[in-house]
């Protein structure tokens, strides 16, 4: 196992600190309440809050259809719940629930994505290195994805860190760990159910993250432990020549996503393990911006960067992108968010007052403003914009907890 896959399997097994190693910790607001409610002046409150475990996994992976008509939530032990959202008022009903990988060996989710713009076909990656197709319409498991040797390719891990599909379904990358000095960005033909190759030059450490572009299938974004972001053209007839760009983020990629600039150029965005955030124009090779860890800590007005946890970039319906942010204080209490200005400064854009949970991963419906939120409590929230601009006590909404129906489960 990697030194990366090692930080994270020991994270997932830490317990949370208790309330007097907190309180040591002294972080707080860098100005008062009223500031604070001038400043960050979107207001979001919890909508629906589901509980999807009661054995203390994280949800690692969320994911949804094009039309944020399903979300699919993935866990720490490879379980993956599925629900519909009533949209109009903001609920998660459950719909199907994946069990956990049976393996001898602890197996965990690594990645999880609707195949299509439907609702109906889901990817799930495990670090057991398969990637599996379901279609919830029927019964069981559809196809699955694994590396096979090949005489002129070195040998590959069994372990997967990452995995995506592209804009319109056909192709999935897989990202490996590092393997006798290599990693690999493995691809399959998903209607033809094969492998169709294997870059293994541009990455010297464990692959963290593949990221396809939204709109354009041969367009591939990867990060990996090295540092490096490569920009691919996957049309191309061997990896030198999908090669079209790489940047040196100079620490370790741990979160990549696709963007584009008021010239509608490509722009590819890495969130750092260290909690930086720094962003690149594709076609020209500029950096476009770089938040330092400190930079993003003083935009959410908070006092330690020590607890400062960057989550994640958004696109905005506007084409503006917000970074959500928070800490690791109070049981990740603090949950704010900041845009991107064009002017390249951050600017308080929303609080998300009564989150319940240090925050691994979210997903984000720009047409209706709807923030969904999965963590370490194992739960997924769904946030709304609170239209009187006072954000409501998360006391008053209890968290449901799951109830495994299996009238629509694929199992």
């Amino acid at each position: 196992m990697s030194d990366f896959n090692k930080y994270c399997e020991e994270a997932a097994k830490e317990e949370l600190p208790d309330s007097e190693d907190e309180e040591d910790i002294g972080d707080e607001d860098t100005c008062s309440a009223q500031d604070l409610a001038a400043e960050f002046q979107l207001k979001y409150q919890p909508q629906d809050e589901v509980s999807v475990s009661l054995q203390r996994e994280y949800v690692l992976s969320l994911a949804a259809d094009q039309e944020f008509s399903r979300i699919a939530a993935g866990l720490s032990n490879s379980a993956v719940h599925i629900y519909n959202l009533d949209a109009g008022a903001g609920k998660l009903e459950n719909f199907s629930y994946l069990p956990p990988t049976e393996s001898a060996h602890r197996v965990s989710i690594c990645g999880v994505r609707f195949l299509d713009e439907g609702p109906h076909n889901i990817l799930v990656g495990t670090t057991d290195g398969y990637v599996r197709l379901y279609d919830l319409r029927l019964r069981g498991e559809q196809a699955r994805f694994k590396y096979t040797q090949h005489p002129d390719v070195p040998p590959v891990p069994k372990s997967l860190a990452c995995f995506d599909r592209n804009a319109n379904g056909r192709i999935i990358c897989c990202g490996t760990e590092q393997f006798h000095s290599n990693a690999f960005l493995v691809f399959f033909d998903v209607r033809q159910r094969q492998q169709m190759g294997v870059y293994f030059d541009s990455h010297e450490d464990d692959i963290t993250s593949v990221r396809f572009h939204g709109q354009n299938p041969d367009l591939l974004a990867t990060g990996g432990v090295d540092g490096l972001v490569n920009v691919f053209d996957v049309k191309q007839p061997d990896e030198d020549e999908a090669l079209l760009n790489t940047f040196n983020t100079e620490s370790s990629v741990a979160r990549l996503a696709w963007h584009k600039n008021v010239y509608d150029k490509d722009i590819v965005s890495c969130v750092t393990t260290t909690g930086d955030f720094k962003s690149y124009e594709c076609e020209e090779g500029d950096e476009v911006t770089s938040f330092a860890r400190p930079d993003v800590t003083a935009a959410i007005r908070r006092k330690k960067a020590a607890n400062f946890n960057l989550i994640n970039a958004h696109n905005q319906e506007d084409g503006g992108v917000f970074l959500l942010a928070g800490t690791n204080f109070n049981k990740g209490e603090i949950l704010r968010s900041v845009s991107i200005t064009s002017k390249n400064s951050l600017q308080p854009l929303a609080n998300f007052q009564g989150n319940k949970q240090i925050v691994r991963d979210s997903i984000f419906d720009a047409k209706r403003g709807l923030l969904f939120t999965g963590g370490e409590s194992g739960i997924v929230t769904v946030w709304t914009q609170d239209a009187s601009g006072t954000a409501v006590s998360s006391e008053k909404l209890k968290v449901r907890k799951e109830k495994k129906s299996r009238k629509q489960a694929p199992y």
